[in-house]
């Protein structure tokens, strides 16, 4: 982590596109925490009938104006922009942080274990294979259910218990029958890497927008559906990039002596593999926020998805299909969209760049 920050300050100091980009988005960002209380003169939804499709830069000096324009409720544009930034980074930053979780830990277990490195008892197998559809029930669909059918928190609550209680007589059931049958005790290697490659193999053969209209349209408006949705597509590209990155590593010297000195799988990952992989990754993350700032944008575009109270950059610019003379609709949230998704991909190459140049040497 030290270095990747020394790395980081380097780029700071060499380049100038580096600096205005990171500037840009620290900016913005701050401006995004901040911004429930700023004393802004209209709320994201207020509306003024009376100043629909106002153009914007006129009556500047009215208690009443709107310096960029309006839309056709009265909205105010310039805070609706903010407020659509504020849902940009709401919807996204999770979104990806959560994606490169899953990323790095399927990659990351790939690359180390391989199909061969990873042993356990039929008995542990057992379990997991029979503990999905107790996961998948009552953790994923119930909950997935009770958005929609708009079910109370005990519910909720009730749902993941039921789950668990499913799992620990599970476990119960089978740590019992290990005692008797001699076969569940026995080591069997799983194979990790085949496992992970073609599970990113079976997602990338679903075209990502499709997969997400299918699975929005099975549930209603909302952020949180959202996320998990788009979190469910987005780890593919993490995660063959840690794989491939853990195995360069781990034919590194340093790391062969590392566990010629006898050091643990946990210190092994944790203490050699993890500072390496954190540059590519950081790259990858950086790149993948632009992308779904772009794909949030295109999903609130055509109404997909996103709560209607929710202002969003893609919803503003839909704004301009009832009335195509209204510019402003396009040009400033627009514009602002494609600054925000130039900076990041700014900020990715030359953190891209600084990384490829040291993995040289």
């Amino acid at each position: 982590m030290n270095r990747a920050w020394r790395d980081i300050k380097g780029l700071w100091k060499e380049y100038f596109f580096f600096r205005v980009a990171a500037t840009y988005l620290g900016l913005l960002l701050l401006l995004v925490l901040v911004l429930p209380l700023l004393p802004l003169p209209y709320g994201p939804n207020d509306l003024d009938l009376t100043h629909i499709y106002q153009p914007p830069f006129g009556n500047s000096g009215a208690a009443d104006s709107h310096f960029l324009g309006t839309d056709g409720l009265g909205r105010d544009v310039l805070v609706n922009m903010l407020y659509g930034a504020r849902t940009a980074f709401y919807i996204s930053i999770p979104v990806m942080a959560l994606a490169m979780l899953i990323g790095l830990a399927l990659g990351t277990g790939a690359g180390f274990y391989g199909d061969t490195g990873f042993r356990t008892s039929r008995k542990n197998l057992l379990l997991c294979l029979l503990g999905l559809p107790f996961v998948g029930y009552y953790w994923l669909y119930l909950p997935a259910q009770g958005v929609r059918l708009k079910f109370s928190t005990p519910t909720y609550i009730g749902s993941f218990v039921l789950g668990a209680v499913g799992l620990v007589l599970l476990s119960a059931v089978l740590r019992l029958l290990h005692r008797y049958i001699a076969s569940l005790r026995y080591q069997v290697a799983v194979p990790v890497d085949q496992l992970v490659l073609r599970l990113t193999e079976a997602m990338a053969t679903i075209p990502h927008f499709v997969l997400i209209l299918v699975l929005a349209s099975l549930m209603p408006p909302s952020v949180l559906a959202l996320c998990f949705i788009i979190s469910l597509t987005a780890w593919t590209g993490i995660a063959r990039l840690a794989r491939a990155e853990m195995m360069r590593v781990r034919h590194l010297p340093y790391f062969e002596a590392a566990r010629s000195i006898g050091l643990n799988t946990r210190q092994l990952i944790w203490r050699q593999a993890l500072p390496n992989l954190l540059g590519p990754v950081l790259v990858a993350f950086t790149f993948g926020l632009g992308g779904l700032l772009a794909l949030e944008s295109t999903l609130s575009f055509l109404n997909i998805g996103v709560p209607a109270t929710l202002v969003s950059w893609g919803r503003m610019i839909a704004e301009i299909r009832s009335n195509m003379a209204a510019w402003w609709l396009l040009v400033f949230p627009g514009g602002l969209l494609t600054l925000t998704i130039l900076a990041l991909y700014t900020c990715s190459h030359y953190l891209s760049k600084i990384f490829h140049e040291k993995s040289r040497h």
